[in-house]
């Protein structure tokens, strides 16, 4: 970030002494007037026009990153939440089947019980 400062820097510093060694005077010519002007003038006015577009570029550029960052900050916190809603449901699910296996052990279990005493009612 500093290299950039410093870049920019010494390029102000070369547009600030080509502007005063180039300072005669110079017709501008728009659609409608015309105007006599130091040419010092219209190259610093250009520079600094043309680092007012770059700055509002920039700035629009860092709106629209911090924009999507929010939207997909947002999208994350919306699935972190259905994930854990989801993990909440399969400890859910996994508790009733432990449960219902459970109960099916010992209703097989009564069942064997069952056949055994008869096998030894039937046996006596």
């Amino acid at each position: 970030m500093q290299i950039w400062f410093i870049v920019s820097l010494l390029f102000a510093v070369i547009v600030a002494i080509f502007a005063v060694l180039n300072s005669s005077v110079v017709a501008i010519n728009l659609v409608f007037q015309s105007f006599e002007m130091s040419q010092s003038i219209v190259i610093l006015a250009s520079a600094a026009s043309g680092a007012v577009i770059v700055l509002f570029l920039g700035l629009f550029s860092k709106v629209k990153t911090s924009l999507k960052i929010r939207e997909l900050s947002n999208a994350l916190k919306a699935s972190e939440k259905k994930n854990a809603l989801l993990a909440n449901s399969i400890k859910d699910y996994d508790a009733k089947d432990s449960l219902s296996k459970s109960l099916a052990e010992k209703a097989a279990g009564s069942q064997t019980n069952e056949v055994k005493a008869e096998n030894q009612a039937e046996s006596d």
